[in-house]
């Protein structure tokens, strides 16, 4: 992919999808832009594909972003989707390191990427490996909102209810938002607003980039004198003062800091329960960051007129944060504590949430090059030879889905098990006839506009029910 010395892009994404649950939704749409490391637009792409036909959509996602062309079969599979966006994001990440950005994408986007990836048997880790890195804009909006209000607008009420929607953002900032809710329209939103941010608020901008990766995240935190957290929660803002004071040993990405705003002598008397009940828990003295991942940090010397966020004086937050710098048994205490209290996460039930349950091997890697460079009758050959179980059943699901033909008659029958499993029963997915139904009640009440949408909704749930 990139080369580890070579220049910066960007490439801001965005998804259209049939609903919320990251595991059982599917992408629909997918728009990309690539930018230079100044902001200004290079290249494009604009993918739709039809939907897959063990997708139940959502009505209310559907009346979100109007894409009825979706339920239509004249377009590319999921799989052509899928394999055209992991090509035109490798050909744009040639010779530059890129920088992916979305906007809410860490907790929805980037995971459909991932998890979409995957059931196509493609690397999912494209936007963190090889040099690239991720930026989640909506942080680095949290960032802007606290500390440089006075640099860009921030969409804001007369009480103080901060707006996080990008929507919001654009129009404060005389940014047209029509068009809004379309994958591509919502990466030009993206663009703009960032341009708006790196010109009018640069230090904000460059701690946002400098935290794309786990390494700068990292450096922030560690920086001196302290780092400031600056978070919207439920619509208000909220700072901190913080520094560094432990790390799983067994999950790297899992850091400690230290909240200045409380004492550091107090937490030096605690026995290791207390000292436990500490960390994370709401309000207490020490917070559970992620760094690999978009946080709204930002060095506490980058901040302008940095006194009038702070609650306590500025000397005696220096003071705090050095005393928890040189106490490395403290730091080694709590490190310990997180490392052998992990939460254990049962393991997932269904194929689609086992993304994260083990990387492919490196026959696997190879076979599933293989696998797409081959045809379709060869790929059904080919389907017994993963070492993974998850990847076999994913390989005759996409031989199923796209050339049936190819395979012997128990794997079409399994295939057609596990479609009627997905539409009729009970499960974490959107069945289909809690879909047809919700259609139905939403039609009563709909606009003329909007029931256009859902009738041509209800057509593709009824002949998905007469299949």
């Amino acid at each position: 992919m990139a080369l580890l010395n070579a220049d910066s892009c960007f490439i801001f994404t965005d998804t259209e999808t049939t609903g919320l649950d990251i595991n059982f939704s599917q992408i629909i749409q997918v728009g990309s832009i690539l930018t230079d490391d100044a902001i200004h637009t290079e290249d494009s792409q604009d993918l739709d594909c039809k939907l897959l036909p063990w997708i139940v959509p959502s009505p209310e996602a559907f009346l979100v972003h109007k894409r009825i062309k979706s339920l239509s079969d004249n377009k590319l599979s999921h799989l052509e989707m899928m394999m055209q966006l992991r090509d035109k994001w490798l050909e744009w990440s040639k010779e530059r390191n890129p920088v992916f950005i979305t906007y809410n994408g860490h907790r929805f986007d980037e995971e459909l990427f991932r998890r979409q990836f995957y059931w196509c048997l493609l690397p999912s880790y494209i936007t963190n490996t090889d040099g690239a890195t991720r930026l989640d804009l909506m942080f680095t909006f949290q960032l802007v909102a606290n500390f440089f209000s006075d640099c860009v607008n921030v969409p804001s009420s007369e009480e103080g209810d901060i707006s996080l929607k990008l929507t919001d953002w654009a129009e404060v900032n005389e940014i047209s938002s029509e068009g809004a809710h379309d994958a591509l329209n919502d990466c030009y939103l993206m663009v703009k607003m960032s341009k708006i941010i790196k010109d009018n608020a640069n230090q904000a901008w460059r701690a946002s980039l400098k935290g794309s990766s786990k390494a700068g995240n990292l450096s922030i935190i560690q920086s001196a004198p302290f780092a400031m957290l600056g978070e919207v929660f439920r619509k208000k803002k909220f700072t901190y003062p913080i520094t560094f004071c432990g790390q799983n040993f067994n999950f790297p990405n899992e850091v400690a800091v230290a909240d200045l705003y409380f004492d550091p002598d107090t937490l030096e008397d605690l026995s290791d329960t207390e000292l436990l009940e500490q960390i994370g828990s709401s309000g207490s003295a020490i917070r559970k960051l992620k760094i690999n991942r978009s946080l709204p940090l930002i060095s506490s010397k980058q901040i302008p007129d940095l006194p009038n966020y702070l609650d306590i004086p500025e000397d005696q937050l220096n003071e705090r944060a050095l005393k928890i710098k040189n106490n490395v048994g403290l730091q080694k205490r709590i490190s310990e504590l997180m490392s052998n209290n992990q939460v254990q996460y049962p393991q997932p039930k269904f194929i689609e949430q086992s993304v994260y349950s083990g990387f492919a091997s490196n026959a696997d890697e190879l076979w599933m090059e293989r696998f797409h460079s081959v045809g379709w009758e060869e790929k059904a050959k080919l389907i017994d030879g993963f070492e993974d179980t998850r990847f076999k059943e994913l390989a005759e699901r996409l031989v199923c889905t796209n050339a049936p033909q190819s395979l012997p008659k128990e794997s079409t029958e399994r295939y057609e098990v596990f479609l009627k499993q997905r539409l009729y029963s009970k499960g974490p997915w959107l069945r289909l006839e809690n879909a047809i139904a919700k259609t139905n009640q939403m039609i009563l009440d709909a606009t003329e506009e909007d029931k256009k949408i859902l009738v041509k909704l209800l057509e593709y749930l009824n002949l998905l029910s007469s299949q």
